[in-house]
């Protein structure tokens, strides 16, 4: 009986812990900032039917990366997926542009939580927090230093709670009428326009799920508790976000909440004064908890996987022989990490740097279920613990619609100098790309005095 009840508790933590990694990785503290940049495209109702839709196309997408994920345990994704699918110089542009979009995120995470901290304790520099908070994240990595899942379950679901309180504590005390909410405002044309990009750019607000496809704990974990858990997670997160929205549009007018990049600190201080200021520090330090300990240094394991593939230098590829921590590729995040967070805090570019991650998220998310299409057609025989139950037609409409969506989010955004950026930044995975392919080549081939080259395969 004791050792049932084991089995059962065992079995149960599993699951929880994917759940809190999938629900945490979404809850970063730019989240709040996208949901008022979320306000700036369209309306309040428009705003809730963008997040219900874009958390209802991640549930598809998380469905289609369970079965390449049941494809192939245990392995980094991004990389894996894509390669099988559409072969080596495609996979690196897109896992290049993925890369380019967690370095970008960790600079906007810094400087929102920089935003929070300077609002607590007014005077205190945001180039200093943001430096603090990269260094410590650093650091811990480059140790080695991995803390308890149980504190990843318990941080996760006081954020989720706290959420949800917030929302229905908004809900409640409602000081504008619900018509006002809830209104669709079909007249204004703009905002009904505006409603596919917004979706594009909600899609940021659930990013993080597919992180927990490597972590299984054992082969079976794919057949159907990383499934189960990914979709779990989006869920809990709809939920919370749509909760928080409709409280945000009853307590605070549109035109509070467009502009401001921590629209939590005015909603928390006009429901229950000026020292709520401190509980929304206390949320903000729970979601980067969440983002950085799950996501963002994660990339890391993508680094470490393209320099065993000899397409970065091997310095990239260094390991500490004492923790085992993949520390050349932590070096080289952790030091993009703080180039980014620089520039968005001198410029204040963080919605600007949100927008351009989630297009290449989209783009990226878009090539996951075109990859299952393709696998299944040219990999038929390959066993397959879990299978998708979303129609091929579900399947094909994201797979046009989502890449679409985040270019009429950068096209709404009407800022040039952002549409400049995503031009370079796709020129620079081209690039890197180019360069990688190269290298890898270079790396493979053996010169030997008074003999011709030899092509050595690793």
């Amino acid at each position: 009986m004791s050792e049932k009840l084991t089995g059962t508790m065992k079995k149960h933590y599993e699951v929880i812990f994917y759940v809190s990694l999938g629900t945490g990785m979404a809850f970063g503290t730019s989240s709040f900032m996208m949901v008022s940049g979320l306000f700036e495209y369209t309306l309040s109702l428009w705003v809730l039917l963008s997040v219900l839709l874009a958390g209802a196309f991640c549930i598809a997408i998380a469905s289609s990366v369970a079965e390449l994920a049941s494809m192939y345990p245990s392995t980094p994704g991004v990389r894996t997926y894509l390669k099988a699918a559409f072969g080596n110089r495609t996979s690196l542009v897109l896992v290049y542009l993925y890369l380019i979009f967690m370095i970008l995120i960790a600079g906007v995470e810094s400087y929102v939580f920089a935003l929070i901290m300077t609002a607590i304790f007014p005077g205190v520099s945001p180039i200093l927090v943001v430096l603090g908070l990269l260094g410590t994240v650093i650091a811990a990595n480059l140790l080695g230093l991995e803390l308890p899942r149980s504190l990843q379950i318990l941080t996760t679901a006081i954020l989720v709670v706290c959420i949800v309180g917030m929302g229905i504590s908004g809900l409640i005390t409602t000081p504008h009428a619900w018509s006002d909410v809830l209104y669709l405002g079909f007249e204004d044309s703009t905002a009904v326009a505006q409603f596919p990009a917004a979706v594009g750019l909600a899609i940021f607000l659930f990013i993080g799920f597919e992180w927990v496809t490597p972590l299984g704990f054992g082969p079976d974990s794919y057949a159907r508790k990383i499934p189960f858990s990914m979709l779990t997670a989006i869920a809990i997160n709809m939920l919370a976000y749509s909760v928080f929205v409709l409280g945000l549009a009853a307590i605070l007018p549109r035109e509070s909440i467009v502009g401001d990049s921590i629209p939590h600190v005015a909603y928390l201080v006009g429901m229950f004064g000026p020292e709520a200021v401190y509980l929304a520090g206390f949320l903000s330090m729970l979601a980067i908890f969440s983002t950085f300990n799950a996501g963002v240094m994660g990339g890391s394991r993508l680094i470490f996987l393209l320099t065993r593939e000899g397409h970065l230098p091997a310095w990239c590829g260094r390991i500490s022989l004492r923790t085992g921590a993949p520390i050349g590729a932590i070096a080289l995040l952790g030091s993009l990490a703080v180039v980014s967070a620089l520039v968005v805090v001198t410029f204040e570019l963080e919605l600007a740097a949100a927008i351009i991650g989630t297009s290449f998220v989209c783009v990226v998310y878009a090539a996951f279920m075109l990859a299952l299409r393709r696998l299944r057609r040219t990999q038929g025989e390959v066993e397959r613990p879990f299978t998708t139950r979303a129609p091929r037609w579900i399947q094909w409409l994201i797979i046009i619609s989502l890449p679409l969506m985040g270019v009429q989010a950068l096209y709404s955004a009407r800022s040039l100098p952002l549409v400049l950026s995503v031009i370079a930044f796709v020129g620079l995975s081209l690039v890197l790309t180019r360069w990688s392919v190269a290298r890898s080549r270079r790396s493979a081939t053996v010169k030997r005095p008074g003999f011709s080259n030899v092509n050595v395969r690793t």
